[in-house]
């Protein structure tokens, strides 16, 4: 009888390639899924109290990227207390509003104190407000409790160079702002209310959330600066302290002061998509400037 050659079971008998040999690039990929399944075991949980800290630096454009990490800390089972570490000028007033009212609801779980490093005026300051204490060194800048909104008029310029807009809108205000024109009186009794409105609501936080009277937060709300020490005179803040003395106040006030470490919520700006999402952030920062908008903010201090 001739010798036949079965193919289907020459081939399902043959020893079959592990998954890894078969695709070699899942090899890099478990090894990292590993590491960071340790990373985040160990880290998930010591057992040693944290005090949890969350950076606000710079002008305030967005709120997500803080909510995010505030989010990661109150979900973390070992953190007993947050220090928001501030040293900005403010920014636009809907993220600080924004970032404000994250501060109020976490504190109703976790107790949160604010520490106002070189500078943290009007959004800086709007943001600190709603931590339990503010802490800031003798020589922080802080208050400017005020709205500003500005534009440019270029029209001599662009008429000098020959340049004309042609602009057609649906109504008499819809290019309210523009730098293309002089800005007749209704727009600017218009834009005076939305800036009355707005300022009055960062007056009404201030006297919400500190012990002073709402008549005399309207007299410190004229856009004025002041030291740390000075706003301990008008009880803007509660205690001169740096940084680190902030963190040791709140480790007393929870009482793990004996034992306890600094935990930073992670930095997505350590990460290579975070890295991409830093070039969009610093583009929209770019266009935010030349757009305009209203802000809380202490335009002086920017560079400070």
């Amino acid at each position: 009888m001739p010798f036949t050659f079965n193919s289907e079971i020459s081939r399902s008998s043959s020893p079959r390639k592990s998954l890894i040999k078969r695709h070699p690039v899942l090899s890099p990929l478990i090894l990292i899924s590993i590491l960071l399944f340790i990373y985040y075991a160990i880290n998930s949980k010591t057992g040693t109290p944290l005090i949890g800290i969350v950076p606000v630096e710079g002008i305030i454009l967005e709120s997500e990227t803080f909510i995010k990490k505030i989010r990661i800390l109150e979900n973390h089972p070992d953190i007993r207390g947050i220090v928001i570490h501030i040293n900005s000028p403010g920014g636009a007033v809907a993220p600080s509003q924004e970032i404000y009212e994250e501060i109020l609801r976490i504190r109703q779980k976790i107790p949160v104190y604010a520490s106002l490093a070189s500078v943290a005026a009007s959004g800086g300051y709007y943001i600190a407000i709603a931590a339990n204490k503010i802490y800031a060194n003798s020589g922080s800048i802080t208050g400017s409790i005020g709205v500003i909104l500005q534009t440019y008029n270029i029209q001599k310029l662009m008429d000098k160079i020959g340049i004309y807009p042609e602009i057609i809108k649906s109504g008499e205000i819809k290019d309210i702002g523009s730098s293309f024109r002089k800005m007749t009186l209704t727009e600017k009794k218009l834009l005076k209310s939305l800036i009355t409105d707005t300022h009055q609501q960062f007056i009404e936080a201030v006297a919400k959330n500190r012990p002073i009277d709402l008549e005399l937060v309207k007299t410190l709300a004229d856009g004025r600066i002041f030291t740390g020490n000075q706003a301990i005179q008008t009880k803007l803040i509660d205690q001169i302290g740096t940084f680190r003395q902030t963190i040791q106040q709140l480790s007393k006030s929870v009482k793990v002061e004996t034992e306890y470490e600094i935990f930073y919520a992670p930095d997505e700006k350590d990460t290579l998509l975070g890295k991409l999402d830093l070039l969009d952030s610093i583009s929209r920062i770019k266009e935010s400037i030349i757009s305009g908008g209203v802000f809380f903010l202490a335009p002086d201090l920017i560079n400070l």
